[in-house]
């Protein structure tokens, strides 16, 4: 018997692409592009995919100098392609590194390719069978479509000497030879979810608020009047045009009043001339929506799903809720807890980068010592908590008017305005 959940569905469908030679990634072979766009846009992704990324890194190596050895002819070095991996890890848990061989079969320099830009050779075709794509505009950003002849195919990494000698004389010589690529990727023959992939749609949801706050702010704020006028002749002559086929062009008192909206024009004067009380313009003011806190619920709920899908402590993510009279210890485990969590992803990377620079063609790490440093708990400093209280003890003691306590409170110590109000008004009370 077969079970079927109509509600259910698959966030990622692959198929063969035959016309590229490829596998989709998705219907439209543009899931990562779209998933980077949605990350750029919601802040709070973003701030969860660079402290991931950050904590997957850690501190570098821990054989000292390491990441300055220089892998290829560009300079790249062994820091920057560390970091580079593991920015991809932390967002698409996958990453990809480009090698390529000398003609005693040792790899002869490193490069980074992003994920994005990988997609797996289709399967059914004996010319991509275990290649792989790369191409630098899947998602058809630049170019309206995809150029078959820019799609460079790679094989899959396999140091044999064996292996390569094959791949070498099929490509027609070292000259013809692209090399190959180490495709890290956990789903192993299947496209992996990016890490939150499960609340993709908050990304979205916080975008859509941002979006409207800012329209809030650049055309909002001052639409709380009624101008009530006699009919101009520029109007009557403006609407036999319209009639006639002609664009119906706003006087310049519209435009004057267009120019009086927004938060850039609040205070302003604006000067309207009649010639008789008949003329006089009649302003009427009427009450308008207030939408500061419309999405206030909204934000905070969606907030915390961007940051509960990314796994990231909310103590390394929301500043504004810590109110800087704890001790730092909360950090601190926070920060232990993470490192923790994020040890599989640094292990991943280490190993990789054993396997990759272990047939190096100079030995670039005597040691053979390829573990990452975590981040340090000590970043979270306990003496900070203590004195930030202190402050804020003895800026509410102190005798400046209420309303320069709330702005310090809001601005220097990052309350919210209410926190800040009703901190001012307890000590009042009190």
């Amino acid at each position: 018997m077969k079970t079927y959940l109509p509600q259910i569905e698959r966030r990622v469908i692959v198929r063969p692409n035959q016309t590229f030679g490829i596998l989709n990634f998705d219907l439209d072979n543009a899931y990562p592009q779209r998933m980077l766009e949605l990350v750029a846009q919601s802040p709070t992704a973003k701030d969860c995919w660079n402290k991931r990324a950050r904590f997957i890194a850690g501190n570098g190596f821990e054989q000292k100098d390491l990441g300055k050895q220089i892998i290829n002819a560009k300079g790249l070095t062994l820091a920057r392609l560390l970091k580079a991996a593991a920015t991809d890890k932390a967002l698409f848990t996958g990453f990809g590194i480009h090698v390529n061989y000398n003609a005693n079969y040792k790899i002869a320099s490193v490069n980074y390719v992003k994920f994005e830009d990988i997609r797996m050779g289709d399967t059914d075709s004996a010319e991509t069978a275990g290649k792989f794509g790369l191409y630098s505009d899947w998602g058809r950003k630049t170019w309206k479509n995809i150029m078959r002849n820019k799609i460079t195919f790679v094989d899959a990494y396999n140091p044999d000497p064996a292996e390569i000698k094959k791949q070498v004389d099929c490509a027609g010589g070292w000259q013809n030879y692209k090399g190959q690529l180490y495709y890290f990727n956990p789903e192993v023959d299947d496209y992996p979810l990016i890490e939150a992939d499960s609340v993709w749609e908050d990304f979205e949801t916080e975008a859509g608020i941002k979006t409207f706050n800012n329209r809030e702010v650049t055309t909002g704020f001052l639409p709380s009047t009624m101008l009530f006028m006699q009919s101009r002749r520029e109007e009557t002559d403006n609407s036999a045009d319209s009639e006639q086929g002609f664009s119906n062009q706003p006087s310049q008192l519209e435009k004057d009043l267009g120019a009086f909206q927004g938060a850039k024009s609040a205070q302003k004067i604006i000067v309207i001339e009649y010639e008789d009380e008949t003329q006089k313009p009649e302003f009427q003011p009427y009450a308008i929506q207030n939408n500061d806190k419309l999405f206030e619920s909204t934000e905070r709920s969606v907030e915390a799903r961007i940051i509960k899908g990314f796994s990231v402590p909310k103590e390394l993510i929301n500043a504004e809720k810590s109110s800087g009279l704890s001790n730092g210890g909360e950090k601190k485990q926070a920060i232990r807890e993470f490192n923790d969590n994020t040890a599989a992803d640094r292990l991943e990377l280490t190993e990789a980068f054993a396997e990759i620079f272990g047939n190096f063609y100079v030995d670039i790490n005597p040691s053979a010592n390829w573990s990452l440093i975590p981040v340090p708990a000590t970043v979270a400093d306990d003496n900070a908590g203590f004195t930030a209280g202190s402050s804020i003890n003895q800026l509410l003691l102190s005798e400046l008017p209420a309303s320069n306590k709330i702005a310090i409170l809001t601005h220097a110590y990052g309350f919210k305005r209410q926190e800040a109000e009703e901190m001012v008004s307890a000590e009042i009370l009190n």
